[in-house]
């Protein structure tokens, strides 16, 4: 395989933000595979895949990618998590439908 060049790596990586922001779910999980080959710098893509997984709503598996991250950027990310007010509040309790009644 060739190695692409840095500026096209950037594009596709910006490319999958926009993705995600759009729902384009298959085409961000396509390129979250390729990210190793995108991006070298470990933290860097390890940013740029939490993102990508705030942004899928798995927000738990980003919250492990970053775990043991102490930047300035996963610090913004965990602040982003922790805002969300969905995340802040209990999950509702489901009302009880016998069975019966439908």
């Amino acid at each position: 395989m060739n190695t692409l060049d840095t500026d096209i790596c950037r594009l596709i990586s910006e490319t999958s933000l926009a993705a995600v922001n759009h729902g384009f779910i298959e085409q961000v999980e396509t390129i979250r595979t390729a990210l190793p080959y995108l991006i070298k710098d470990s933290g860097d893509r390890q940013i740029l895949e939490a993102a990508l997984l705030i942004g899928l709503k798995q927000v738990d598996d980003a919250l492990k990618l970053l775990a043991n991250n102490s930047s300035d950027e996963a610090n913004t990310l965990r602040r982003l998590i922790e805002s969300d007010p969905v995340r802040r509040c209990p999950s509702p309790v489901q009302a009880y439908t016998h069975p019966l009644l439908g």
